[in-house]
């Protein structure tokens, strides 16, 4: 705890000067912390097939959007994103260092950080056709174009790049079996996450880094897990927590009886607005018997209706259950319904 609320201890002065008998101060944990966070979300996340690559070792301080970004279908294609023209000359020599480096196209996976916001660029992790996982970066405008020993029958899934101070490892990757890897400087070399019951597509998953350990939790509605590691990633301790969904709580079973259905414009794997009808189950089936029966009542013993008077109302209601009991009771008749005219035709 004292490493994720060290400004503020820092602030208040009761920073402590040891954890565990180790010296710390506000560069030291800095200089020793990371940490990253991944939603199931980034997994389904389609974004455009278009990518900047910055340049490596400048000489300026700063990192520089480039005037171009670049694709891999058969070749790895530069455009000068002002001209809206195809850089040849970039092309050619990009795709020639990735030929003589053993590629094989086209790029399953194109694996960075599309951002100037960070302290240094590593470039790109990009996997080809074969399965194979390659380093590609620029130096001093030249390409660097590198095959890492990582295994293709790993199974890469998703990869994550995210540059740091600490140059501990470049990122991380997710496996088609749910394993997690960082990806080391010592040589591209794997580290795996011990992850017990960890579903990708159904789990956030954080990571902290700090300067006596690394704090990994994974999390959905229904479960939380807990795991630490030491510095070099062998197993401390870990702890796991059964959660109650809103779906399961009393509250929530109201709801599904109270709404046969919902409709939905968002979801955990995608970031982009959608349109679908979500059923509640058979408390949703409880819900529209309900309100058929309350129809009934209130149309035909309450107000002595007739039913031939409008009989799609009963339709509307046993389709619809509660949206649309409220509905037939709130909006009043319209002119063509019998009930309605005036004239009695």
């Amino acid at each position: 705890l004292p490493f994720h609320y060290y400004l503020d201890l820092d602030k208040w002065n009761i920073l402590p000067e040891k954890v565990q008998n180790i010296p710390i101060d506000i560069s030291t944990i800095r200089k020793k912390s990371q940490h990253f966070f991944q939603r199931p979300v980034n997994l389904h996340d389609s974004s455009i097939q278009l990518f900047p690559l910055f340049g490596s070792e400048l000489d300026f301080a700063r990192i520089v959007l480039p005037d171009e970004v670049f694709r891999i279908n058969d070749r790895m294609e530069f455009i000068d994103v002002r001209k809206n023209i195809i850089n040849e000359g970039r092309t050619s020599d990009f795709t020639a260092a990735l030929k003589n480096a053993g590629f094989a196209f086209p790029a399953k996976i194109i694996a960075g950080n599309p951002t100037i916001r960070k302290p240094f660029d590593e470039g790109y992790f990009i996997v080809d056709a074969a399965g194979s996982v390659f380093h590609v970066k620029t130096i001093k405008n030249k390409p660097f174009c590198k095959k890492t020993a990582i295994s293709p029958d790993l199974g890469i899934r998703y990869i994550s790049i995210a540059e740091d101070q600490r140059r501990e490892f470049y990122g991380y990757l997710f496996t088609n079996s749910d394993e997690v890897y960082l990806i080391t400087y010592d040589n591209y070399k794997l580290i795996r996450l011990p992850l017990k019951d960890f579903t990708a597509d159904e789990m956030t998953l954080r990571f902290f880094a700090d300067p006596l350990y690394r704090v990994i939790s994974y999390f959905n509605s229904e479960k939380t897990y807990g795991v630490v590691t030491d510095l070099k990633y062998n197993l401390v301790d870990s702890c796991f927590m059964d959660m109650v969904p809103f779906e399961k709580t009393m509250i929530g079973r109201i709801d599904k009886g109270l709404f046969p259905f919902k409709i939905e414009t968002e979801s955990e794997n995608s970031i982009y607005k959608s349109f679908r009808l979500r059923p509640s189950g058979n408390l949703g089936l409880i819900g529209m018997a309900v309100s058929l029966l309350l129809f009934v009542f209130i149309k035909y013993v309450y107000r002595r209706e007739k039913l031939s008077d409008n009989p799609l109302d009963l339709v509307i209601v046993a389709l619809t259950g509660i949206y649309g009991l409220l509905a037939v009771l709130v909006i009043r008749p319209e002119i063509w319904d019998k009930s309605a005219d005036p004239f009695g035709y």
